[in-house]
Order: structure tokens, then C-alpha cells, then sequence
């Protein structure tokens, strides 16, 4: 049974309760799975929640006839659990649930300024990822999280060298852990469909370690996956672009930089 072998459990997780009549769902969140079970068992207590569409289904059609599943283990350094609930609520798309977001922190009612300012709240060692034009994408929880998403918890040393040199990460991403402009909002929730596709992206690049932008004048030529890159469209050697780089200088016109946007 639930309520014992979960008894003196504190992890939060997210569930689904499904009922096996018509195969309707509702998913929750809890930091304490026997509480949530109990209240589910009470009742007295789904009486007065009746309103509620999944404690009005219970008492409708009896507790026998409902399936309480645990969808996810949320480990709280990585995630907001009502990020997990919001992120798996849109996915399944339960019946049962009368919002289509985690109702205690990201209601729908919210404006973008409290969005923006919830998320800061919660995400504790948040780090700030911009383009590289330095528009603010997204406010992940933890430089860690990311890091896990790219595959490997070592990659949060490069990131950290990214970071701290102010250079871009596989040379589209700026990261940051203080924002580079308060009242910007980000363009990309977290999580999301769109985040992952973030993810994906940094996947698929990290084969470059230092793009090159060149700039003709005032002009932008382009960017090259790294100095080899540029000597071979341009027939300038690579000494030469590295040492203009390093010295913010000028050769035959062309400016070199390692940023998309030049000071």
C-alpha cells in the first residue's frame, strides 16, 4: 500500500491519477506522497472539494476505481516541482485538471513582470542564457541542470570557463548568473518544448569551440566555425586573424572577434 511504503517519504514527485472506467487523468505534485494519499482517502475531505473535477470523479465513481501512479521523482536542486508539474500537465493533457498550469506558483492569471519574477524566486543559482546578440532566452534553475541536459555534469566546467570569461558557449550562447538587464524577460519558458529544442541546439554545436564573426567596415561577412575556417574562405592566415583578435586590431579592412557584436 501507498501509504506505508511511502510513510516517512519527503522527496517530491509528481503523480497522475487515473481512472480505469474511462481512462480520464489528473496530474498533482506533493513533497509528501502519504499526506496526499491520505487526503485522496478521506471522505469527508473530498466532500468538501467536490467542486474540485477529480474529487467530484472519485465520489462519483468510488476510490476502488482510480489508479494512483508516480510519473516522476523531482530532484529539487535541478527542477521546480511546479515547473515538473506544469511541464507534464501540458504533455498529458488531463481531463481532470481544472488549469493547465501548477496551481500554487504559475497560475495562469499571472502577468509576464510576476512570471519573470516568480521564476527568479524559485530557481535558486539561476543562470541567465542569452544569443549572441545577448537577448535573454532563458532563466534555467542551476548551472548543473544544464550540464545534465547536455549529458554530462563535467560540462558544467566549461560552461563555468564560458562564464567567467564572458565568451560565448559553442559560440551562439552567452550564460551569466546575474542578469545583464533586470527588467528583460525571457523569450523561452523553462521547462518547455521550446527549451528543449534550446538543449538540442547546444547538442548539435558542440563540435565548435570558438566561432569566428569578420566584419568588413561596419559590414557583417559572417560567422566561421573557428579561425581554420576564416583562413580558408579567406585566404588570410590564421596567425594573422588570431593576432588581430587578441589586439582588437584592423587587417585590410577586416575586423576579427570572437562576440557577434563588436564594442
Amino acid at each position: 500500500m501507498l501509504y506505508k511504503k511511502y510513510k516517512r517519504d519527503s522527496n517530491a514527485r509528481i503523480y497522475i491519477i487515473i481512472n480505469k472506467l474511462n481512462g480520464k487523468c489528473y496530474v498533482g505534485s506533493t513533497k509528501s506522497l502519504r499526506h496526499r494519499v491520505l487526503a485522496y482517502f478521506n471522505l469527508a475531505l473530498l466532500i468538501t472539494q467536490k467542486r474540485r473535477p477529480i474529487s467530484s470523479a472519485i465520489l462519483k465513481y468510488g476510490l476502488v476505481n482510480f489508479a494512483f501512479v508516480i510519473i516522476e521523482e523531482v530532484d529539487t536542486n535541478l527542477y521546480n516541482i511546479e515547473e515538473r508539474e506544469t511541464y507534464w500537465i501540458k504533455r498529458l493533457k488531463p481531463e481532470y485538471n481544472a488549469t493547465k498550469e501548477a496551481a500554487r506558483n504559475l497560475g495562469a492569471s499571472h502577468t509576464d513582470e510576476t512570471k519573470l519574477l516568480i521564476s527568479k524566486k524559485n530557481s535558486k543559482g539561476s543562470v541567465y542564457i542569452y544569443n549572441e546578440f545577448k537577448q535573454l532566452l532563458a532563466i534555467a534553475p542551476s548551472l548543473i541542470s544544464i550540464a545534465i541536459l547536455l549529458g554530462n555534469k563535467s560540462i558544467s566546467i566549461s560552461i563555468k570557463r564560458a562564464i567567467k570569461d564572458k565568451l560565448l558557449y559553442r559560440s551562439s550562447w552567452y550564460f551569466s548568473l546575474v542578469p545583464f538587464n533586470d527588467e528583460e524577460k525571457p523569450l523561452i519558458e523553462v521547462p518547455s518544448s521550446e527549451y528543449t529544442n534550446l538543449i538540442t541546439q547546444m547538442k548539435s554545436q558542440k563540435h565548435i569551440k570558438k566561432a569566428v564573426f569578420v566584419y568588413k567596415g561596419k559590414e557583417f561577412l559572417g560567422k566561421y566555425d573557428g579561425i581554420m575556417s576564416v583562413e580558408k574562405a579567406l585566404k588570410i592566415s590564421h596567425e594573422t586573424i588570431k593576432k588581430n583578435i587578441e589586439n582588437n586590431t584592423i587587417y585590410k579592412g577586416y575586423n576579427f572577434s570572437y562576440h557577434r557584436i563588436l564594442d
